[in-house]
């Protein structure tokens, strides 16, 4: 009765918050589609080259050494408001398991915070997204199991070469880089010095490669408006209102800023330590890509070759695709032609998702 008290009040929640945005011209939904056939995508994309003095991951000003750290972070309301994000280049929405549910993973390359949090545990998932940037992973336990199993965290740690403490870093047990912290109830209260395990990335003497995105200053022109982007994540199956309210969010484009500002069911999606400046995304991708469960462990198998993906960078909607050569290989955005996409410079959420997932946008 209480989990179901909780989500009665989320889903309200998420109601009110749709209902206090301004409206807008009428809304266009996206037809959920895990593959775009129509896109002439190439054999391959070769790595872009490093520009100095520029970041791969943001296109902005950087100098300094390259050695990004992937954060596993709870993504339940009582999370909320996350700390250190302000200073990710990139934020991930991953699947977490069945009916919607969802944590984000955080990528931090151009500022590396002193305290990033609320960790939690690790899936599957989560190695196989951060294993495409070649750094270090953060994350707080994760499942075990009696034997092989498709949803072992530690199968996909050994299979990326992600050993314990030299890329692969588990917050829980004796370290001297992760503590419990005041102001949450646990468990959603682990925070990771995200420095201390940059230091020890290094110290390993893992080889990393640069793998940039390309930016641009010119917004994109042909393309559709795309002022207010609406995403509700259901699982497997679509059902009216039985969305997670805790995984959904409606992102607003700010011209001033030429990004989008996010809000959930805990409201405006800021950082603990700048609680009255929501954070900017320039860039905001939907990837679409296929589960696959182990029992109840959902999975993703699917995360090379191509798909679809909706993209929303300067205030329009780009309906592209994505292209992943292997697991230790960058994922590629293209356009409706192939070309890879020109992204704005700034920070990106990308939302890992399946066709179930609802997209709609309005200008």
């Amino acid at each position: 009765m209480n989990r179901r008290r909780s989500l009665f009040a989320l889903s309200l929640a998420l109601v009110l918050m749709l209902a206090a945005i301004p409206a807008r011209l009428e809304s266009r939904q996206v037809a959920g589609s895990l593959k775009r056939e129509e896109i002439p995508f190439a054999s391959e994309y070769p790595d872009n080259p490093v520009l100095p003095g520029i970041s791969g991951t943001t296109g902005l000003p950087f100098e300094g050494v390259y050695a990004p750290v992937a954060v596993v972070l709870d993504n339940a309301e009582k999370a909320h408001p996350h700390w250190g994000v302000m200073d990710a280049d990139i934020l991930y929405q991953v699947p977490n398991g069945g009916a919607g549910a969802t944590k984000l993973l955080a990528l931090f390359a151009d500022r590396i915070p002193q305290a990033a949090g609320g960790s939690r545990s690790a899936r599957s998932p989560y190695v196989d997204v951060a294993r495409e940037w070649g750094g270090g992973f953060a994350f707080a336990g994760y499942p075990t199991f009696e034997g092989q199993n498709k949803a072992s965290v530690v199968d996909r740690l050994l299979a990326g070469s992600m050993h314990s403490n030299k890329r692969a870093f588990n917050l829980l047990g004796n370290n001297d880089y992760a503590e419990r912290v005041k102001g949450y109830e646990s468990p959603h209260n682990l925070s990771v010095n995200v420095q201390a395990v940059q230091a020890l990335l290094q110290k390993s003497g893992t080889a990393i490669s640069p793998r940039p995105f390309l930016f641009t200053d010119a917004r994109p022109e042909g393309y559709e408006a795309a002022r207010q982007i609406t995403l509700r994540h259901y699982g497997e199956e679509y059902r009216p209102g039985w969305d997670n309210p805790a995984s959904g969010s409606v992102f607003t484009y700010d011209p001033a800023q030429n990004a989008y500002l996010r809000e959930t069911v805990s409201g405006p999606y800021v950082d603990r330590d700048a609680a009255d400046t929501p954070l900017p995304f320039a860039n905001v991708i939907v990837q679409r890509v296929r589960f696959t469960y182990s029992g109840p462990y959902l999975l993703l198998e699917y995360l090379t070759g191509t798909g679809a993906a909706e993209i929303f960078t300067g205030g329009q909607y780009i309906p592209g695709g994505w292209y992943r050569k292997d697991l230790d290989s960058r994922t590629v955005f293209v356009d409706e032609n192939g070309q890879e996409i020109q992204l704005q410079r700034g920070k990106t959420f990308i939302i890992l998702t399946n066709a179930v997932t609802t997209v709609e946008y309005s200008d």
